[in-house]
Parts: C-alpha cells; sequence; structure tokens
C-alpha cells in the first residue's frame, strides 16, 4: 500500500476564526467521535456501519474481479465520497489496508486520495494495463475536473481469495485537484 503523498500538509486548510460558541460544539463533536474510535488496528472486514464496496457483486465481497474492475470501482467511490468504499478496495497482496492501518491512519490516508482523485469524469488512457512484476497491473487513468485533466496511474494487485485491489496511486500529479 503506497500513496505518494509528498507535500501532504499543504493539504490542510487554514482554519477560520470563528466565535467562541463554534469551537464549544466543535470540541464536543471531536470529543464524542473521539470517544467512539478504535485506537487498535481492526481486523474486522468492514468498518462499522459501512455499504460493503463492489458494485454488482455479492454483499460481503470485498476487491473486484479484475484489475480495471477495482480501478472503476474505487474510482467511483472516490466520486461519491465514500470512504467505506474505499477502504473495501485499498490494499495490497496481504489484504485490505483497513486491516493492517491504525484506524486514524488509513481515515487520513483515505481522505487525501479522495481529495487528490476527487473528478467528473475519468477515462483509460490505455486500454490494457501494463503488467509489472509480481503479477502487478498498472493503469494509466486520465481524471477530468471542471476544465483540469490529469493522467496519472493505478496500480492494482490481486489480494487474498483472488480479488483485485487498488495497491498504489500516483497523486503528484493529481495536486491541483484538491484546490
Amino acid at each position: 500500500m503506497h500513496v505518494h503523498t509528498e507535500g501532504k500538509e499543504a493539504l490542510v486548510p487554514a482554519r477560520r476564526k470563528s466565535g467562541m460558541r463554534g469551537g464549544w460544539v466543535m470540541l464536543a463533536g471531536v470529543l464524542l467521535t473521539s470517544a467512539c474510535a478504535r485506537q487498535a488496528v481492526s481486523t474486522e472486514t468492514s468498518l462499522p456501519g459501512a455499504a460493503m464496496p463492489s458494485a454488482g457483486a455479492a454483499p460481503g465481497t470485498l476487491g473486484a474481479a479484475s484489475g480495471r474492475g477495482a480501478v472503476e470501482t474505487f474510482l467511483a467511490a472516490v466520486r461519491n465520497q465514500d470512504l467505506q468504499a474505499m477502504s473495501g478496495l485499498w490494499g495490497n497482496s496481504k489484504g485490505l489496508a483497513r486491516d493492517q492501518l491504525k484506524r486514524d491512519e488509513l481515515e487520513k490516508r483515505l481522505v487525501i486520495m479522495q481529495c487528490l482523485m476527487q473528478h467528473d469524469k475519468f477515462v483509460f488512457a490505455e486500454e490494457r494495463p501494463r503488467l509489472q512484476a509480481g503479477g502487478k497491473q498498472e493503469h494509466v487513468v486520465t481524471l477530468t475536473k471542471g476544465p483540469q485533466s490529469a493522467t496519472t496511474t493505478i496500480a492494482t494487485v490481486s489480494g487474498p481469495g483472488g480479488r483485485w485491489l487498488v495497491e498504489d496511486v500516483d497523486v503528484t500529479k493529481l495536486r491541483e485537484f484538491c484546490r
């Protein structure tokens, strides 16, 4: 599981000044949320309340039947701002990232990817994936958001049970999308 996130600190928006009342409401929300958050690495196959991600797949199915299907479903989840669905498609040959990372780290990475990959439409720039060592596939995808377009690569890998997962997204070419 890799995400190229150099300069991600620039992604944090400047906080606006707000009245004291707004600060208390925000503090209460943070405390309530953190009281419910898990601190250990999750061993569950889904986050609480999560809908399963694979469109057209049987309920409980994670990943996708093909590398291209993993990219298509992952990008649909990004467009729908569905972090739960994204987490059911992102991982490596060992399994889902959500089973290998602490929940807060997983959520941070998913939010960064979601911001950088937000798009109005996408197309595969090359019909077939580039085959990589270890059976990985690299898909060249052009994302369009408003008047902006950028071409990047999304690597997929076969995970446990032969289901395909998005393993690596080169987000370095997508920085302008998160403004």
